[in-house]
């Protein structure tokens, strides 16, 4: 079929406008971009949370790595990225889930074994807090105790007027 005729049929010619292949061009650096963005936010949240992901039950996939960009996983699979982009977000993948801790059940095991850890430290601490507390309650009783004794003294000292002791002043009560 002649050109010509192809496009008043279609509205097309058979070749793609430049205005198409632009568009295209667009949306395939919009689809990188995102994806550059998602992995290295990614890179960011596993490096902060001591190598574990933090999402998706602690597991880092292609599929996670789109979801994150707000692309479909079938993108990567198109004539453009399949040979580019895919290869790109495979070797991230890899890469992060060779630095990670762990990576699904294992990264749950590892994220409870530390959850487990600080629980008891902080078990110790509050059974700490708690010992001091009982103490400083002992301390203040004890000293009340004492006080009462003292008072009752210089009440008896005082009270004796033939003896040659003199009570001391007390510099906080001022007697």
């Amino acid at each position: 079929m002649p050109a010509a005729k192809k496009r008043l049929l279609t509205g097309r010619s058979s070749s793609k406008p430049d205005a198409l292949a632009a568009h295209d061009k667009k949306r395939t650096e919009h689809v990188v971009e995102r994806l550059e963005l998602a992995m290295s936010r990614i890179r960011a949240e596993i490096e902060a949370s001591d190598m574990i992901y933090p999402e998706n039950k602690g597991r880092l996939t292609q599929a996670e790595v789109c979801r994150r960009a707000g692309i479909r996983n079938v993108v990567l699979q198109g004539k453009k990225h399949k040979t580019t982009t895919k290869v790109q977000v495979d070797a991230f993948v890899e890469e992060m889930l060779g630095r990670m801790a762990g990576n699904g059940p294992s990264a749950r095991r590892i994220v409870t074994g530390r959850a487990n850890e600080w629980k008891d430290r902080h078990e110790k601490i509050a059974q700490a807090y708690n010992l001091y507390v009982l103490r400083f309650e002992d301390a203040m009783k004890r000293n009340r105790e004492l006080e009462a004794e003292n008072e009752a003294l210089r009440a008896q000292l005082s009270a004796s007027s033939k003896s040659n002791v003199k009570a001391m002043k007390n510099k906080q009560q001022g007697t």
